[in-house]
């Protein structure tokens, strides 16, 4: 064992090594300045990159994280789809779990890799994860896990081979202001800002724009009828949603386009190998996509780090958080083709493209890394924030925008402008830009959360029909368009990060803050507990909500009010909208879009990993709004005592907590 003072001194040299059962693992966070898409703005870098690097343990292994904080604002570092079984307070998450991280400071995160599958880390202190605080997360599975391949026709042993080395494909979404600048900018409009200017693909991607006449096109068939009830004429120039109003405060960085010409992520692909494991992290803020690759099936073999039976598709919709690992099949021709995440919502018409090449045989296929930036002045406030009053003249010297609010000429390129493949390829697309069928029909397959056919494996016992306990949450906007409660009476105040942030509730489980009944769930060990998600707000958006801890799993989903006082009242009623034999446990699952009349969700979990876990959306702005709420599961049995690196004060390190706390 390696002794603290070493470990320390490793951790600030940024290694990670591996001995015997315990995976060390060091980062750290600071501020750069980015240009992931082609527009530079400040983002932060994790080891000098966005996305962070990858983590990756075998199953069963101790996992100690050092995160050091060089940001000038608080942090804490949340491990997402990790159960953290006995760990509780290595979950991440200030005034439920820790209190954060302070300004200079330092954490140590300890868990063990109890599960197998991909998960992924990010930060859980207001939207920084928006900023670029994120990475991989990859458990390997036990030798003797059972492996689901056996049902798909190929050479088992090079899909075993694709599954060993997988390829992670992290797409997220980028803004060209700072998280912090767009909830300021949220609350100065007044206006719920739910558009991003680009899709990356593992921190590479470009501004993609379209004609008016192009967007018109390219809308999927639902968002036209939409449109029209909404009395909206046409996407704004970036494709968003028009807002009804305060715009004249919106500034371009939000609602304007121009083209970039930055480099798009190239994974490349032995073809000798036959099959590819691609491992998809949902990582966006806002956008909730399809993913595709032209010409290539995608056998869905785990969702969120759990196996299911092989499942194909065309296509994957991702929402924020999911993960999907996909093996694919290397067997058109030797060439480059394009790798699609087309947003399929109402709130914006948008896409982005990276390329899948083959390597003709040659060895050392691998996916595209993460581009590599260097810290410098960022123009930082003390209070981490950015100037948003920057006159129009400084703009133009900086060279950020031209007189009309647009990125300069210098930077645009007119790359292809087809609705069906913006990217550079003449590959064939199964989804248009607008994120729907070019030929649809049961020759083009779109899985989704709640798709038939979904079932574990191996197939488990299914939920208990005995539940003890059963909440119904009313969710919608509450007080102002960007402010959101998941119960219907309160908004938890998550930016900023007050709620009990001196006083954690897995620390303080009887405060006052832990007996409100509107921000607060409490459950006994070893219960049954139903949770109810009816989206009232008419149009209201797709949710994609995330419970920390343990899984829960997807039994129902209907249209209309919900009318009932249990699961198995609205079952009896409408039993074609339930699925009590095979459902899938997941630590996401996402609510369907309001369209007019009122939509519902239901998942079913098992109280047994006592703890203060954080079930809440992950939509940033949402999140930041307010959208959450706390589990705290097993109050019968939760700890009242803590290891003494972990005692209220504590940082995991053994020694007190540096760092400047205001």
């Amino acid at each position: 064992m390696v002794s603290a003072s070493s470990f320390v001194a490793c951790a600030l040299a940024l290694c990670s090594y591996a001995s015997a059962k315990t995976v060390y693992f060091a980062i750290e966070v600071a501020w750069g300045q980015v240009a992931p898409d082609g527009y530079s703005r400040a983002g932060i870098l994790v080891n000098g990159t966005s996305p962070g690097p990858a983590l990756i343990v075998d199953q069963g292994d101790d996992v100690q994280f050092y995160v050091r904080n060089r940001l000038n604002r608080k942090t804490t570092l949340h491990f997402h789809g990790i159960e953290q079984l006995n760990t509780p307070w290595s979950d991440g998450v200030p005034g439920l779990s820790q209190r954060p991280i302070p300004v200079g400071g330092d954490w140590l995160y300890k868990w063990k890799a109890t599960q197998y599958g991909t998960y992924w880390y990010h930060a859980h202190y207001q939207s920084q994860v928006s900023d670029g605080f994120f990475g991989a997360i990859h458990i390997r599975p036990r030798a003797s896990e059972p492996r689901p391949f056996s049902e798909m026709a190929g050479n088992q042993q090079q899909i075993l081979a694709a599954e060993a080395n997988p390829q992670f494909v992290i797409f997220s979404d980028w803004m060209h202001v700072t998280s912090d600048q767009h909830f300021a900018l949220q609350q100065r409009s007044n206006i719920d800002l739910y558009c991003v200017q680009s899709i990356l693909f593992n921190g590479r991607g470009r501004v993609n724009c379209l004609t008016s006449e192009q967007q018109q096109a390219a809308l999927a068939p639902p968002f036209r009828d939409l449109y029209q009830q909404l009395n909206a004429s046409s996407p704004l120039p970036n494709g968003c949603l028009p807002f009804t109003a305060g715009t004249h405060q919106v500034p371009t960085e939000i609602t304007g386009c121009s083209a970039t010409s930055a480099p798009l992520a190239d994974f490349q692909v032995d073809v000798s190998k036959r099959w590819v494991s691609f491992n998809i992290i949902g990582a966006a803020s806002l956008v909730s996509p399809v993913i595709s690759l032209d010409q290539h099936d995608l056998w869905v073999y785990a969702i969120d780090g759990r196996y299911i039976k092989p499942y194909k598709a065309q296509g994957i919709l991702v929402n924020n958080g999911d993960r999907y690992s996909v093996m694919i099949e290397l067997n058109q021709r030797p060439g480059t083709y394009t790798l699609r995440a087309n947003n399929f919502a109402l709130n914006q018409l948008i896409s982005g493209f990276a390329t899948v090449t083959y390597t003709n045989g040659r060895s050392g296929g691998s996916a595209s890394s993460a581009p590599k930036y260097g810290r410098g002045d960022v123009g930082l406030s003390a209070e981490g924030g950015f100037s948003l009053d920057i006159s129009l003249k400084e703009k133009r010297e900086a060279g950020s925008i031209d007189v009309q609010g647009r990125r300069p000429t210098k930077l645009s390129h007119q790359i292809d402008r087809r609705q069906q493949s913006p990217a550079q390829s003449t590959s064939r697309p199964y989804f248009t830009y607008g994120g729907f069928p070019v030929q649809p029909g049961p020759g083009t397959i779109l899985l989704n959360q709640t798709s038939p056919g979904i079932v574990p494996f191996p197939n488990t016992p299914p939920p208990s029909k005995n539940v003890q306990q059963t909440r119904i949450f009313y969710m919608s906007r509450f007080q102002a368009p960007y402010l959101w409660t998941v119960d219907g009476d309160q908004s938890y105040p998550e930016y900023p990060t007050a709620y009990a942030q001196d006083q954690p509730l897995l620390y303080y489980p009887n405060s006052p803050n832990a007996e409100n009944n509107n921000l607060v769930v409490k459950t006994q060990n070893g219960t049954w507990v139903d949770l109810v998600f009816v989206v009232l707000d008419l149009f209201g958006p797709p949710h994609p909500m995330h419970k920390h801890g343990n899984k829960a799993y997807i039994i129902g989903q209907g249209i209309g009010n919900w009318t009932w006082n249990s699961v198995a009242e609205a079952a009896a009623a409408q039993p074609q909208n339930f699925n009590f034999d095979t459902p899938s446990p997941r630590d996401g699952f996402t609510t369907p879009p309001n369209s007019g009349t009122p939509k519902w969700l239901v998942v079913r979990y098992y109280s047994e990993n006592p703890g203060a876990w954080m079930l809440h959306c992950h939509i940033q702005s949402h999140l930041a709004g307010g959208m959450a709420v706390a589990l705290l599961d097993g109050v019968d049995v939760f700890p009242r005592t803590f290891p003494r690196e972990y005692q209220i004060n504590g940082n995991g390190l053994g020694r007190r907590r540096r760092g400047i706390e205001s």
